[in-house]
Order: structure tokens, then sequence, then C-alpha cells
């Protein structure tokens, strides 16, 4: 089977495989980021022992899942992704020796982790389900880790990567974590995947979350109250105060009306980050916001810079990095599709204030009135907390885009 497959040349508006599982999967994706014990690392709160209890289940996972693709690396679909450059088994293995001071491989699974390893012990026996497997482990640690890494190097008061090696790539010429997340997706979006294998993909990537979200709650009920010192409990309760705080809430509030100044797609292209002292801008649904307060982000070489000076709001909304869809106006949206551009706006008004201005010149297939009522703002990590030793951080990670 050729790896060039219907989506090798895809057009402005074609969905590409990597698109298509990550829109029908973003919701089982926060729900572990918005899981308890990801929060503890957030707020580099979490308890030392709970920690080396996820890293053992993640030891046997990515030991596992390693061994397996090593038999079928050389055809496809997994030699279209494999790269040793990935494998984590080895990071792992130092992490725990930092944080648990014992052969942790040597230490019996977990219930939660045996039942994902009998998982992917059954779907190895189909290359197909495998590269589910592979496609969500893999691009969940590039993807979040150098923020990551950065909470979890803190918490241990060390020099990263130490302690944290398992969220960090040693990349061939300096690549940049987001731009192998990319090149990565490119390459599931080549393969000839039908339509009818997909939803089985997507059924598969599904079951890993939920295997995950079990083992996040096996190394959260580790942690033990007096296993925690005073300032880490009061910050750890603080963080939940504020979360039941936001869940009272509600959802996010209607999108701001934008200013009245008005940018032609021309002169929006002249705020693309090239030049200094000029504020950089980009687009979402037409509405125009200055994102210059997070140049690290859109500025040259940040994850979104792609974004800066163009209209981004078909890749947000399906969930891609392609250059070749931004500054796109007539396309068609799926309903999971309308639900993620509607939590961007949300995202996007709360982080960079009221749009400066509208485009005047194009005009979207879409207008505020079509989209649902957003439900959650992305990355949100309780950025309200008073608390300064439980407040998140400054930045979120790295987009799944």
């Amino acid at each position: 089977m050729s790896s060039q497959g219907k989506y090798s040349n895809l057009s402005a508006d074609a969905r590409g495989h990597s698109s298509w599982f990550l829109t029908r999967t973003n919701k089982e994706h926060q729900a572990t980021m918005d899981h308890p014990f990801m929060k503890t690392i957030y707020a580099q709160t979490f308890d030392k022992e709970a920690y080396a209890q996820y890293l053992v289940g993640q030891l046997h996972v990515f030991q596992a899942l390693e061994a397996a693709c090593e038999g079928c690396c050389s055809s496809l679909p997994l030699s279209a992704v494999y790269d040793k450059v990935l494998l984590r088994r080895e990071a792992l293995e130092k992490d725990l020796l930092f944080w648990d001071g014992q052969q942790a491989w040597s230490k019996t699974p977990s219930a939660s982790t045996a039942r994902y390893l009998q998982q992917l012990h059954e779907d190895s026996q189909d290359p197909w389900m495998l590269l589910c497997h592979h496609f969500l482990q893999y691009n969940a640690v590039l993807s979040g880790g150098q923020f990551l890494g950065r909470m979890v190097s803190g918490k241990a008061g060390s020099t990263h990567p130490e302690g944290a090696e398992f969220y960090s790539f040693h990349l061939a010429d300096g690549e940049a974590p987001h731009a192998r997340v990319q090149r990565y997706l490119e390459a599931v979006d080549r393969l000839d995947i039908p339509d009818s294998k997909r939803g089985q993909m997507l059924d598969c990537m599904r079951k890993v979350y939920q295997f995950l979200l079990e083992m996040f709650d096996e190394a959260y009920a580790v942690a033990k109250v007096e296993g925690v010192s005073f300032a880490e409990s009061k910050a750890a309760s603080a963080k939940a105060d504020a979360g039941a705080k936001k869940a009272a809430k509600g959802p996010p509030p209607p999108p701001m009306p934008a200013a009245d100044k008005a940018f032609t797609a021309s002169e929006l292209k002249k705020h693309n980050g090239s030049k200094a002292g000029i504020p950089i801008l980009t687009s979402v649904l037409g509405r125009v916001y200055d994102v210059t307060p997070a140049k690290d982000l859109f500025g040259k070489g940040g994850p979104y810079e792609m974004f800066a000076g163009r209209d981004g709001t078909y890749n947000l909304a399906v969930m891609s990095l392609q250059a070749k869809t931004l500054d796109v106006f007539d396309y068609e949206l799926e309903e999971e599709e309308k639900e993620a551009l509607a939590d961007w706006l949300a995202y996007f008004d709360k982080r960079y204030d009221r749009p400066i201005g509208v485009l005047s010149d194009r005009e979207h297939s879409y207008g505020l009135d079509d989209l649902p009522r957003a439900t959650k703002i992305p990355f949100e990590f309780d950025e309200d907390d008073e608390d300064d030793s439980a407040k998140a951080p400054e930045k979120p990670p790295a987009s799944r885009l």
C-alpha cells in the first residue's frame, strides 16, 4: 500500500486524518488535561509518591508500545511515523531513578496499567490500531512536554531536564517540538486510511483516553495528606477551591463585541511579527486580536507563528497547522468543529481581550450566530486564583493542534 493516499494533496477545505481524529477526541483530551492529577503538575504541588506511581505506569506503557512497534516499524502504517528519537523508555527509567531511587521497571503494573497493557496487546495485532496508541502517546508528550518538563523540574529543584527527561526530546537540527508534531501529523495525513478503518481507529483512541484517565485516578489516589507539606497542601486546597468557584460560574461568556476599526487582509499581513515595533495581529472568524503580549507564541519561532498576520479560523476549528488552510473563508464545519471554534473564540477573548477590529474585505461562511455557546476555555488552569503559591503558569502548554 502506498503511503501517498487520497489526503496527500488536500484541497483547502479537506480534512486530513489528523484533524479528523483530533476534533473527534477533543473532549476526551480535555478531560485528561483537566484531571486533578494533571493540575497538581501544572501547580507544582504533586506528591512525590504519586508522581512516581504515574511514571511507573508510563514506563510500562511505553516499554510495551515500543516493543510492539519495533516489530512492524519497517512497514506501513508504522513506518510513516516511527522515529527512534521519540522513544521514551530510557528517559522514563532515568526519571524513576531520580524520583523513586529504584529500578521501577521491576515493579508490577497497577491494576489500571495492566488493563491498558492488555488492550495494547490486543490492539497490536492490527498495525492500524497500534498506530492509534503511537499517535496519542508520542504527540501528547511532544506537544505538552516543554511546559510539563518545566513544571516538573521546578518542583524537583533540579536543572532541566534532570528529573524530567520524559518530556525532553533531542530532535535533529534543533527542530522545535511543535514542528516535529506537525511533521508527524502530516505523515499521518499522507496515509491511505479507508473511512471504515478510521471509525475503528477513533473507537480505539477513545478507549486509550479512558485507560489514561483510570491511570491518572490511581496516581492521584496515592497522594496522602500527611505526605504533602503544609504549604503544598494549602496550595492544593486553594486550587481546588478556585476550581469549584469557576465551575459555579458556568460556561464562558458570549463573545465580546469587536471594536469598529477595519482591517483588510493585506493590512493584516503586515502585522506578522517580522518588524519590531509593529503589533502582532491575528484574526479568528474575522475578529482581529492583538496578540503582541504572546510574541513567544506568535512571534518568530513560536508554535503559532503561522497565525501571525493571518486568519486562522479554519485551522482552529479543525485543529490543523497546515499553512495552506490559513485565510480560508469558504468552508463547511461539522458540529464538533463548530464547538471547537466557539471555545477558541472564548480563549482569545479572555487571553487577548476585546478584538481591536474586524476584517472588512473578507466574509466567513459562518458568523457568531451560527456557532454554539462555548462550553470551556482551552488551557484554562485556574488563572484567577489569588493565592500566588497556587497560581497557574502564565503560559499554556502548546496546543494539540
